[in-house]
């Protein structure tokens, strides 16, 4: 991600580790997360040690592609949410302030 200061993907990386903890554990997903664990359970039970270990280093590759996608998604949309802010800032800016807020004042 190009552009994107080291800090602020660190700080965006932290957050989606606390946020991928809490849904992990939140009783919404609980239900889930079990049922694909009792499936795995099922899957690996039918592999050889062989397949089990091709399986599970072709799972961790997909997993690791899959999680650097969606950082980089939410880095994408939490830039593009930023820079709508930006240009709405600057568009108002322009408005004058007696036509602003239907001629009220701003709320505070």
């Amino acid at each position: 991600m190009d552009g994107v200061p080291p800090w602020l993907k660190a700080a965006i990386s932290k957050r989606i580790d606390i946020l991928g903890q809490r849904m992990h554990v939140h009783p919404m997903h609980r239900e889930a997360w079990k049922q694909a664990g009792e499936l795995f359970d099922k899957l690996r039970e039918s592999f050889s040690e062989e397949q089990h270990r091709q399986f599970v280093e072709w799972e961790e590759c997909m997993s690791l592609q899959e999680s650097k996608e969606k950082e980089e998604l939410y880095v994408r949309g939490f830039l593009d949410g930023f820079q709508m802010y930006a240009s709405l800032d600057e568009l108002i800016d322009q408005i004058p302030a007696d036509e602003r807020f239907k001629k009220e004042e701003p709320p505070h």
